[in-house]
């Protein structure tokens, strides 16, 4: 592999000027294989096959030194006339952009490299922020991509809630570049994208899904939820609910790179799906069920959205908070033994504390939080939900195991337009051992939407081989030449 990716970074480095040239709107650079054009895209021609990259992904394309720009207008026309070339906003001479572009593949190779040599855990980097000490195997720009996002996330989760210093010095996080590794290294079942380790020496675990990084971002939030949590008192054990509710208020936040800026608190759409189906159903939980109940799934989902509603709430927002910070260190709630020389909450005591601190001293008053809590809800789910909420919603029930509720968002998702190629392949993952034919389909469409994505060649060609071994053989070797960094031994972890 790394003779290979040696080769590639020669080649690209020294490829003249009229080479074939590919550059997609995300960045990807293709320039050490031949490209040929046809109708609607051009093909890319690696050992094992073409691969076609439709029209709509390409940034630059150069065939043979011909330029595939079009001019529209005299300037323009001009301009190519003078040896000028658009690119990345601007105009500049051929060779500049050429030599720009053989720069660009020879540090991408490079890079390819250096993350290769600290993929394996014992060979992992280590840095240190002002809250967090870091391992990690991820390439540098994906650890630093999370990195600055979460040293925003506890800053903005200090201000809101007062946590006080750890007292053992900042919490280790753990990134890992593969499943594999992960579930390999840190012990986690199959299944689990992170966890935080709740007793010392704390430690939040979790692995870069690179074909669904704003999943990644969410779950990191909401397990580094429950570090911030631990924070409020370290000898405290929150409840499932409001614990694992508020964890996922903070994880629907979102993080501005241009202004550096992290917004918390945004709606969750893959709950609300989840939500929206239980009320299809008739089944509409009610507050005193909520504050009562112990380790229930719908913490994920109603909780969710009453803690959502009451953060939101300029009437409820401060007595929800002393209610929360209240059952870990209110002088008049009463506390248990837990697990780990803990202390925790019962049910009873839980919902006795939430209606003294949000002032509910009758069932009628109760009653009226439910109804305004239900209308907002229902209010919410009157604006529809988009189809990437569908895409969430579907996501969520089969990581749980929902395999019929997954099904029917999967399919929901897909008849409002979904363009999204992991859609496709997950929701293929899940039919191939019933609906092999229409799973096949499923993938042939995952690799027409990403073309130049290694796993989703890799699974098409791994579901073929029990009816076409040859055929099956071919795309997974494709799969490893249109992306020089696919583990693909990791990927057994996908299904």
């Amino acid at each position: 592999m790394r003779a290979a990716l040696l080769g590639l970074a020669l080649l690209a480095a020294a490829a003249p000027a009229a080479a074939d040239v590919l550059v997609l709107k995300d960045g990807t650079i293709v320039q050490d294989r031949p490209l040929e054009r046809t109708e609607g895209g051009v093909h890319v021609v690696y050992p094992s096959g073409k691969v076609l990259v439709p029209d709509e992904l390409v940034h630059v394309l150069v065939v043979g030194g011909v330029e595939s720009f079009q001019p529209a207008t005299d300037e323009e026309r001009e301009k190519l006339a003078r040896g000028l070339v658009p690119f990345e906003g601007q105009w500049m001479p051929a060779k500049k952009r050429d030599q720009l572009l053989a720069r660009r593949a020879t540090e991408r190779e490079a890079e390819i490299l250096d993350n290769l040599a600290h993929r394996e855990w014992k060979d992992r980097r280590q840095a240190e922020s002002k809250n967090f000490r870091y391992e990690y195997t991820v390439p540098q720009h994906v650890f630093a991509n999370y990195s600055e996002r979460l040293e925003a996330y506890y800053q903005i989760f200090a201000r809101d809630w007062r946590i006080r210093p750890p007292r053992n010095g900042k919490l280790s996080v753990c990134f890992y570049a593969s499943p594999k590794e992960f579930h390999r290294t840190s012990g986690a079942g199959y299944g689990t994208l992170a966890y935080f380790r709740f007793v010392e020496p704390y430690e939040l675990n979790l692995y870069h899904d690179k074909l669904d990084a704003t999943l990644t971002e969410q779950v990191l939030y909401h397990e580094a939820n429950h570090y911030l949590q631990k924070l409020i008192d370290e000898g405290f054990k929150y409840p499932h609910f409001p614990g694992e509710s508020l964890a996922e208020y903070y994880g629907a936040s979102a993080w501005d790179p241009d202004k550096k800026k992290l917004t918390v608190g945004l709606l969750q759409e893959g709950r609300l799906a989840e939500i929206q189906d239980d009320i299809a159903r008739g089944e509409r939980l009610g507050l005193e069920a909520l504050l009562t109940g112990e380790g229930r799934y719908e913490d994920y989902t109603w909780g969710w959205a009453l803690v959502h509603y009451l953060m939101n709430a300029s009437k409820h927002r401060e007595a929800f908070q002393r209610f929360y910070v209240g059952l870990a260190l209110g002088k008049d709630v009463r506390r248990v033994p837990s697990s780990f020389g803990l202390t925790t909450v019962e049910p009873a005591e839980l919902a006795a504390s939430f209606k003294r601190e949000l002032g509910l001293k009758t069932p009628a008053q109760v009653q009226a939080l439910e109804k305004d809590w239900h209308d907002w809800l229902d209010q919410t789910l009157a604006t529809g939900l988009t189809t990437r909420g569908k895409e969430l919603g579907a996501l969520k029930a089969l990581s749980t195991g929902r395999k019929l509720r997954a099904k029917r968002l999967f399919q929901e998702a897909l008849d409002g337009g979904s363009t999204s190629a992991f859609l496709h392949h997950k929701y293929a993952s899940l039919l191939e051992s019933e609906e092999k034919p229409r799973a096949l389909e499923l993938w042939r469409r995952a690799v027409e939407l990403a073309p130049l994505t290694g796993t989703y060649w890799h699974a098409l060609g791994r579901a073929l081989e029990s009816t076409d071994k040859a055929e099956g053989e071919r795309l997974k070797q494709l799969a490893r030449e249109v992306d020089p960094e696919l583990d693909a031994d990791a990927l057994v972890w996908d299904f």
